[in-house]
């Protein structure tokens, strides 16, 4: 390379730098975020609600919710091969994934059962609650090969005396779609599930639950 051509080079370098261009230069943030939605109130309806009445709505404790720790972050995490993940560089989730998670399992309770009374762990002291959902989220991510997937083993305790009154696991699965949105909106559809289960089976324990007996176990019923 001769002289004139280094000189030309040099000139078009700092010409693209006074004009802002330098490589090293602001890149625009490409981040997408997403976020778990709840469920509707229609959806909430074909699911067989409690029959609480005003004056009677149960008190609903939520938690501990635990997540494992692949997963409490922001980048959306993809499972490609049993074992290995992928962490996105630009699919992020707009609060932590764990966060979201019982956030938004609240409302669906909140709805499924018809009570406002939903205390998140650890609550209060003074707060006494009729149930405490305890949840133990073994996968919550999508795959590879464009589904979601969730796998969480759950505990309902009587919430006067700590005793279990039904234990489960919920595994369950969606289309996720080829866009980063309706990955989103499958995990949704999934937890959507998990929260119907719950709250079916909450609905089912306090329905044997009578006033002579508020702490009846209702192993019976399993």
């Amino acid at each position: 390379m001769n002289v004139t051509n280094i000189r030309a080079k040099l000139i078009a370098l700092g010409a693209c730098m006074a004009a802002g261009c330098s490589v090293l230069s602001p890149q625009p943030d490409r981040s997408r975020f997403f976020i778990l939605s709840p469920v509707s109130d229609a959806s909430a309806m074909s699911a067989g609600p409690a029959s609480t009445s005003a004056d009677s709505q149960l008190t609903i404790g939520v938690g501990p919710v635990d997540f494992p720790a692949y997963l409490r972050r922001l980048p959306v995490v993809t499972r490609v091969a049993p074992n290995r993940v992928e962490i996105s560089d630009d699919k992020r989730w707009a609060e932590p994934l764990d966060k979201n998670f019982t956030r938004v399992l609240s409302e669906n309770l909140a709805t499924l059962l018809n009570t406002p009374r939903i205390e998140k762990y650890p609550w209060p002291l003074n707060i006494k609650v009729d149930y405490q959902v305890e949840i133990d989220v073994q996968r919550f991510e999508t795959t590879g090969d464009g589904r979601s997937e969730l796998i969480a083993g759950w505990i309902i305790r009587d919430g006067a005396s700590g005793k279990i009154l039904y234990a489960s696991r919920t595994a369950t699965g969606s289309p996720a779609g080829a866009d980063e949105a309706s990955a989103s909106a499958a995990l949704s559809d999934d937890l959507a599930t998990l929260s119907k289960d719950i709250a079916s089976r909450v609905t089912e324990l306090n329905q044997h639950r009578t006033p002579n007996n508020p702490q009846a176990n209702a192993a019976a019923t399993l």
